[in-house]
């Protein structure tokens, strides 16, 4: 019981030394005009449990004025539009992003007869073939559909280099070769889906698109700014 208490008492002195971890050092600094800077310090560092860094905009003479804040998940950034300062709040994540579009019928479909040799040569309905070996390759992975279809993939080992070619098929009558993903790669991700009109759409999806959100926007007059003086700054 002793010893419970003692691993739990040293958890809760670690977790507390983290969350009051303060500090005030620079973050770097650039300059939004010629003579007015954007200068950010991280004032809190908990490791895991989230970091803040408070920005500051300066002529480095005359002023010094707080006009935001970010943590981990965000971005933040100013700029100068006559004689305001405009100061946004930003948080970016991926968004999968269809680059090309391909649509077939079912005569069409099933006229790429299934076959279990390898694609050195083949022609993609995406890119090119880039496959240069066909000396190692084994089957990566395989899915069945919501159309009751499969996505398959087949992997090739060209000395160092891997690439996957994307099939759709119904593992017996057709085989379609989509394209080459390269794995771990955001481009060259493919799907499929069977249409009310019968017909097969095939998608080229990049997942790399960043899709950027403004979460808050302060507009500072920058009179207003200069009456602040040169301030320290993390006070």
């Amino acid at each position: 019981m002793k010893s419970v208490f003692k691993v739990s008492f040293i958890v809760s002195l670690i977790c507390c030394s983290c969350m009051n971890n303060n500090v005030c050092r620079p973050y770097g600094s650039h300059a939004i005009s010629k003579s007015l800077f954007l200068e950010k310090y991280k004032t809190f560092d908990a490791g895991v449990w989230g970091e803040l860094i408070d920005c500051y905009l300066t002529d480095s003479l005359s002023f010094r004025a707080k006009v935001g804040s970010f943590d981990e998940h965000e971005f933040f950034f100013a700029s100068l539009n006559g004689d305001f300062v405009d100061a946004y709040n930003v948080e970016s994540s991926r968004i999968p992003d269809t680059v090309e579009t391909k649509s077939f019928s079912k005569a069409d479909i099933f006229k790429n007869k299934f076959s279990n040799l390898s694609s050195l040569g083949a022609k993609p309905l995406f890119g090119k073939n880039t496959i240069r070996c066909d000396d190692n390759f084994y089957d990566a992975s395989s899915y069945k559909t919501d159309d009751g279809y499969y996505m398959s993939q087949v992997q090739y080992k060209c000395e160092n280099e891997f690439l996957n070619a994307v099939y759709y098929t119904d593992s017996s009558k057709f085989r379609v070769f989509i394209g080459i993903y390269s794995p771990g790669s955001l481009s060259n991700n493919y799907s499929v889906k069977l249409g009310s009109d019968s017909n097969f759409y095939f998608y080229n999806i990049d997942e790399n698109k960043v899709k950027v959100d403004t979460l808050k926007h302060v507009r500072y007059l920058l009179s207003d700014l200069h009456k602040n003086g040169l301030i320290n700054v993390c006070h």
